[in-house]
């Protein structure tokens, strides 16, 4: 990786202290009254320290984790999958979710034949042959069928779909084995087949086991397991498309593309997974899988298209199709296939928005311009050699006069905005007002006012509050916004500072990564008085710890539970805790819809404690009694799927060494 690279997602606060002048863009919303006059007054900040702190370079800390520890990469939650042994799929990507929690290894595969060289299974097909050949072979669970000495005798035939052009694409390899699965329907078990074939990520290229499953109701086509990642990569649950980052393109905050020579205007959303395409007379084909519809330009114009089905996704209005589009970002562009959902956004400034899944494969935005297509768009590579940036995730955490709240970006107004649950004004020259932190906790606070703002019919007021991050005080004016929110949040706009505001959408608390610890698939962690083990699990999105005797009840006009954990060491202890939300799990079919309390706690694994939302259930049935989700790992921390106790026993090691 360039060492330019590491400078740009490193966090550069000479910036903020003074640098490059913001992009000449028009005022967003905002009419400023009082004290300040202009913005350059609104842009003055001041540092704590009498010197204003130095770039920080890769050496001194990272703030984006390696893509290689040891010769093995470190691969995303959500990478790139390639099958570039098969001719009509070589160089397309298959998105695919990364997880240390699988076992095995699967692929979206369709028509699925299975064809013995011996004609000794009659007319046989589907189960009743896989069922035939494990009681020829002896039972599933043993291996007389994968060690059998010539595995040809029986292949597999299945056809992969290309992702783009809708082209079933037939592919034949020897059966190896059978593996059963638990059906998410009900009790019963599903047969799988399972093959070897070479699948590439990154330019990595491994024969791997894989089952061959109807993977069509899942958000991803591939899912990578520890037939893969074992001896080849390590996984930064923190991160999707880690091995895409260096090759990030940055666009602006608004541009335009082409579709099939049509202009359309570009905006993008950091709190949607999915892109979006005005489309009109849509037409959705199933049986053939396919989509027609009317694209509408930004001149008006209409051209009928159609596209592969990808999948039908719901949303509250109804069922909406997902395709691939091919899209174009500037005149000399390659063309990029984006996976878009059709929809009426005749209401709209923008015919495409691009959500976060297309922006964590491709882009990073530069908040501070628009229409950067028009010259050409430049990798992150290429604007970390050449300028200073500042990079931020859509999700940061920072201390406002020692108090933890959220930060994200926004382009909505052109001061930074902070939430807070009250203000009142005092004597007509404070605000005394209540910021409440990432663990719930309300603060009060009264800071002198230092001007006001109208917005349309609203005033407000700004304080100079101290902003800490990364061990560096820093003064800046805010709005302040009452609002219900759960806790505070920071807006921070592009004129918080006089450079690039960049925003990375690929992980969150950027301003908190930093060289990454070597975990083990299972390492020790302590709750309270309790040490025990648990399951690092990068397929999760939210941790999960074990309960029974589960019980709600109301205090203060807040909800909270009380429950009983227990693990396999015999551990035993009751708990009583704060209600911050609750987690409804999709039911299966004939079965209502499950809802779990989910608590915030604080989790300590060796040097890393965070507090952390888990959600509460009785796991008595599993090995583990935790699960440590992507809300943990993205601490910093990246998993091997080798091993367990790697922390741990590095901690043994220190400690030991110490003594």
């Amino acid at each position: 990786m360039e060492k330019g690279y590491w400078r740009t997602l490193a966090l550069s606060l000479s910036l903020i202290c003074g640098g490059q002048t913001m992009a000449d863009e028009a005022p967003l919303t905002e009419q400023q009254t009082g004290t300040v006059s202009d913005m350059t007054a609104d842009n003055a900040l001041t540092s704590k320290s009498d010197k204003p702190p130095k770039q920080m370079e890769s050496e001194d800390r990272l703030f984006a984790h390696p893509t290689e520890i040891d010769d093995r990469l470190v691969l995303g939650r959500t990478e790139l999958v390639e099958f570039n042994d098969v001719p009509a799929l070589a160089g397309v990507g298959f998105p695919a979710k990364i997880d240390t929690g699988a076992d095995s290894t699967s692929i979206h595969a369709e028509n699925i034949r299975i064809i013995p060289r011996e004609d000794i299974y009659g007319d046989l097909e589907g189960d009743a042959l896989i069922e035939a050949i494990i009681h020829e072979y002896n039972k599933v669970r043993k291996t007389e069928l994968r060690d059998r000495e010539d595995i040809t005798d029986i292949e597999v035939e299945f056809d992969i779909p290309h992702p783009h052009t809708g082209e079933k694409v037939t592919y034949r390899a020897p059966l190896l084995r059978v593996a059963l699965v638990k059906s998410r329907d009900d009790d019963s078990h599903l047969y799988r087949p399972v093959v070897v074939m070479p699948m590439t990520i990154a330019g990595m290229s491994v024969e791997t086991e894989v089952n061959l499953a109807d993977r069509s109701g899942f958000s991803v086509p591939i899912l990578i397991g520890k037939t893969f990642l074992r001896g080849n990569a390590w996984v930064d649950a923190g991160y999707d498309y880690l091995q895409r980052q260096s090759s990030a393109r940055v666009i602006g905050r608004k541009e335009r593309a082409k579709i099939h020579g049509e202009t359309l205007e570009v905006s993008f959303s950091l709190s949607n997974r999915y892109s979006s395409l005005h489309a009109e007379n849509i037409e959705i084909d199933e049986e053939k899988q396919q989509v027609r519809f009317n694209l509408n330009a930004e001149d008006a114009s209409h051209q009928p298209l159609t596209v592969p089905l990808v999948r039908m996704v719901p949303f509250s209005d109804g069922r909406k199709p997902l395709v691939y589009v091919p899209v174009q970002f500037g005149a000399d562009a390659e063309v990029d296939h984006i996976q878009v959902y059709l929809t009426d956004r005749s209401s709209s400034s923008s015919q495409l928005r691009l959500g976060i899944e297309t922006l964590n494969r491709f882009f990073i935005i530069d908040l501070s311009k628009s229409y950067l297509t028009d010259d050409g768009l430049k990798t992150i590579t290429t604007w970390a050699d050449e300028a200073d940036l500042f990079v931020i995730s859509p999700k940061e955490q920072i201390n406002i006069e020692g108090i933890p709240v959220l930060v994200e970006p926004t382009t909505m107004m052109r001061t930074s905005v902070l939430t807070v649950a009250k203000a009142e004004e005092v004597a007509n020259s404070h605000v005394a007002f209540t910021l409440t932190d990432v663990d719930h906790n309300e603060h009060a606070l009264t800071l002198p006012i230092e001007s006001r703002l109208q917005i349309g019919e609203t005033a407000r007021v700004t304080v100079e509050p101290e902003l800490q991050f990364d061990g560096h005080a820093l003064v800046r004016r805010l709005a302040l916004q009452e609002s219900e929110d759960a806790v505070s949040r920071l807006l921070i706009s592009p004129t918080i500072i006089d450079a690039p505001l960049l925003v990375n959408t690929r992980s969150e608390g950027l301003l908190k990564k930093t060289s990454p610890i070597e975990a083990g698939y299972v390492e020790k962690v302590m709750i309270d008085d309790l040490t025990f083990p648990a399951k690092l699990d990068t397929g999760a999105d939210v941790s999960s710890l074990s309960a029974t005797d589960i019980e709600l009840f109301e205090q203060d006009g807040k909800t909270w539970v009380t429950f009983t954990y227990q693990n396999a060491q015999g551990d035993e202890k009751v708990f009583t805790e704060k209600v911050v939300n609750k987690m409804r799990v999709r039911p299966r079919p004939g079965e209502q819809a499950t809802v779990r309390p989910v608590i915030r706690i604080k989790v300590r694994m060796g040097d890393v404690v965070e507090s952390i939302n888990v959600n509460l259930r009785d796991r008595s049935d599993f090995e583990y009694s935790m699960i440590l989700g992507r809300n943990f790992l993205n601490n910093n921390i990246v998993v091997s799927s080798d091993e367990r106790f790697i922390y741990s026993n590095h901690l043994n090691m220190r400690d030991s060494e110490a003594d």
